[in-house]
């Protein structure tokens, strides 16, 4: 197995900007294209089948209004298709799905650009909207990293589809945020140059809905491929994915147990991210924060629980995430 640095295909079905109508590039060159970024809103999304047929009460979802939304900004740009996940992926189709799933690193990749739309960012003002989205969901998600890393070009966007800021503008924000190198984001240093065990650090802390997407997630990031399995459990999927990373990085990862033990690190901090942990904080100069601070920021947070501690885990040389966990989970 050799390392999958860059995968050549792209989506081939996509959304006519103008139209609104579907685009069926199957075994024909796949023109240049915007795709989307975002968090599904819970009942609000619009599928394959409903996109395919609209309805009035389709209409009136979140889900089709940012549809619209994402369509305006391609078109903007003087792009004719765009690609979004929650309807040009037919969900009832298995095989449709894997096949989407395991390409979806080059989709973004191939992109002309991405927008990211931050549902939960809707405060007035670049200055508040800067601290504020540290907060946004996005940024906790599995999906979301390749979505980050992977496009040529990144444009943020508020609640409202205001312009926040591209990836270059956010750059110190994103770094202290993710801990992932300026160089990466713009482009100048390869995400595949960067240590493999390294890539993977950047995932841990991040949640997916479905259990094996913790690992599916990371097939574009680590440059392996394994065909999704959504019926198999996250400990078959990593288990997998382990394989992949032994046989293609053999000197990173000597033994099948190597690899285990970062499964075991992304699952236990999954965990604690889902069950253990009560607040996230993001502290300037945290290189002063000492143990002496600890239970200051343990009231700050309203947190009464004796069965707490804090875990410090640097990001940058401002900032340092904050996160109470409870004993147990170690």
């Amino acid at each position: 197995m050799q390392q999958v640095s860059s995968f050549e295909m792209r989506p081939q079905r996509l959304i006519e900007t103008r139209t609104g109508k579907f685009a069926d590039f199957s075994g024909l060159p796949v023109p240049p294209y915007a795709i989307l970024s975002h968090r599904w809103s819970r009942g609000e999304e619009v599928n394959f089948n409903e996109y395919l047929h609209l309805r009035s009460a389709t209409k009136k979802k979140l889900g089709y209004r940012k549809i619209v939304e994402a369509r305006r900004k391609a078109a903007e740009d003087c792009l004719e298709y765009i690609w979004i996940d929650t309807c040009c992926i037919d969900q009832r189709d298995h095989s449709d799905v894997a096949r989407n799933v395991k390409s979806m690193y080059s989709y973004y990749q191939n992109s002309q650009v991405c927008y990211v739309y931050l549902a939960d960012v809707r405060v007035e003002g670049s200055s508040r909207v800067t601290a504020t989205i540290w907060r946004s969901e996005w940024f906790q998600r599995g999906w979301t990293l390749q979505e980050l890393v992977a496009p040529k070009r990144l444009i943020f966007f508020k609640a409202d589809w205001e312009f926040i800021g591209d990836r270059h503008q956010l750059s110190s924000v994103i770094q202290n945020l993710t801990g992932i190198p300026p160089s990466v984001l713009d482009g100048s240093t390869s995400i595949y140059s960067v240590d493999v065990r390294t890539r993977m650090s950047w995932c841990a802390g991040r949640k997916t809905t479905k259990a094996p997407d913790l690992a599916y997630c990371l097939l574009g990031i680590l440059g392996v491929s394994i065909d999704p399995d959504y019926t198999e459990d996250v400990q078959s999927a990593f288990k997998r994915l382990q394989k992949a990373l032994v046989y293609t990085y053999p000197d990173t990862f000597k033994t099948f147990e190597d690899a285990e033990s970062i499964y075991q690190i992304l699952v236990r901090q999954n965990a604690r991210a889902r069950v253990g942990m009560d607040q996230l904080y993001v502290v300037p100069q945290a290189s002063h924060a000492v143990q002496e601070n600890v239970e200051q920021i343990r009231k700050n947070s309203g947190i009464t629980s004796a069965q707490s501690c804090l875990s410090f885990g640097p990001r940058s040389t401002r900032s340092v995430n904050v996160i109470l966990q409870p004993t147990s989970l170690y």
